[in-house]
């Protein structure tokens, strides 16, 4: 179970766009240090064409860098206390087209912004209860709804400002409550710079519980929140209830099971909406060395779409999970259909190999075949006549030069189906990166 577990975690860092910028924490047999530095470089090149398209003939491609720096603290000064402050700015450096036309300028020095500044208390004793107040990273499960408080600056940051309880009633069990508070810009804390970078289309609060815990050896989930946007522009204020739960059973050593399901109620300016989402996918490790894939993953998924049938709204809505969790380049294609990293009407049968050729290197192929639960209002990239999304591969390859020093290459190609406009074209989207820590 631990080896399965490790590699399907390991699968999914993959298939994350955003990476981990938190620096290596003591291990539990090290004392923590009383202040703890750390600093962390992201150099990410990024080169597409036809993906907010899908025409060839369209001057629809780019190629930028994306510069991300942070430097960050942890201070320890007393026994369960903790702060946390990180300082971040991502820079671009448009390549081609050289001036390119969207931001009228090649290079973006952009902003130097807080993106984490909390304290964090935990209490002694065998129940202990850890409080977190302040802007902080929050993900559970595996991003499926909570993840990402500001989808709109890319991954350029992922945090959220808000008060989070955790209390552990009992060995293998934790309840956590959370309340959060997004602006549509960064207005709580100073900006160096201040380009007015968007966080999110509104403002947006969140509240609710979530549960962790086992029944002998699988993992048990369960969550209940609410996620309110507040009315903005054209914008109506929207509300949605959340109910669902998740879970991991391991069947055996090199074979275990995941799923997650959720039902989503509530308001969407004056229409009633009811939304239903999960994912499925069962993981295995064959247990034999490269060129057999170190594990094999099979899967699901089903968001639900709205019918113009009815008088309600069906659309799934991603809540807190609008980052790329399935795709690096779907992403910029939703942004034309609905918004950015919008997972909704969509629903996939999928397949992925993880290769590990040593210990450092490790490959990755993966498919999709794309699908949408119901059909929309045609549109100059939708078809409105079809459901079928069309099939996307996925190649990834990382390697560890060492403990500070990681680097990774994507490569995506999507070829559209009928659920977009006659005669749409498939596109590349390559994404080469290194990252250093210290």
């Amino acid at each position: 179970m631990r080896r399965s577990s490790a590699v399907v975690a390991l699968i999914v860092l993959l298939n994350t766009g955003i990476a981990s910028p938190l620096a290596a924490r003591p291990g539990a047999d090290q004392p923590d240090p009383k202040l703890q530095l750390y600093f962390w470089e992201r150099v990410r090149q990024e080169s597409w064409d036809n993906t907010m398209s899908l025409d060839d003939r369209a001057n629809d491609s780019s190629a930028y860098l994306r510069l991300r720096t942070g430097l960050g603290a942890y201070w320890r000064p007393g026994k369960g206390w903790e702060l946390h402050l990180r300082l971040s700015n991502e820079n671009r450096l448009y390549l081609a087209p050289k001036l390119d036309p969207r931001l009228k300028k090649d290079f973006d020095v952009h902003e130097l912004f807080v993106d984490q500044l909390s304290v964090r208390w935990r209490s002694a004793g065998p129940r202990p209860l850890t409080v977190t107040l302040g802007r902080q990273d929050m993900m559970f499960g595996e991003g499926f709804l909570i993840m990402d408080g500001g989808p709109l600056d890319g991954s350029r940051s992922a945090y959220f400002n808000g008060l989070r309880l955790d209390w552990a009633p009992r060995q293998n069990a934790n309840l956590t409550f959370f309340l959060v508070r997004q602006g549509r810009s960064d207005r709580l804390l100073p900006v160096v710079n201040d380009q007015h970078q968007a966080m999110a289309e509104q403002e947006e609060q969140g509240v609710g519980l979530y549960y962790r815990g086992k029944a002998k050896r699988t993992a048990l989930e369960a969550y209940l929140f609410r996620k309110d946007a507040f009315a903005f522009a054209a914008l109506p204020r929207g509300s949605v209830n959340v109910a669902g739960g998740r879970v991991v059973h391991p069947f055996s050593d090199a074979l275990s099971l995941s799923a997650e399901a959720a039902l989503q109620l509530g308001k969407l300016g004056q229409e009633t909406r009811r939304g239903l989402g999960g994912y499925v996918h069962l993981d295995g490790s064959p247990g034999r060395r490269f060129p057999v894939p170190a594990l094999v993953t099979l899967g699901g998924i089903w968001l639900s779409g709205d019918d113009p049938g009815t008088p309600r709204c069906e659309a799934w809505d991603p809540a807190f999970g609008r980052w790329p969790k399935w795709s690096d380049s779907l992403i910029y294609l939703q942004a034309r259909e609905t918004r950015i990293a919008d997972w909704t009407n969509f629903a996939s049968l999928f397949a992925v190999l993880l290769f590990a050729p040593s210990d450092r290197i490790k490959l990755s192929l993966g498919g999709h075949f794309l699908s949408a639960p119901e059909r929309t209002a045609p549109a100059a990239l939708l078809s409105g006549a079809g459901r079928d999304r069309g099939g996307l591969f996925i190649a990834k390859a990382s390697y560890e030069a060492s403990k500070n020093l990681t680097g990774r290459l994507i490569w995506e190609w999507f070829n559209p189906g009928s659920f977009y406009r006659a005669g749409a074209d498939p596109y590349h989207w390559v994404q080469f990166e290194m990252f250093f820590r210290f």
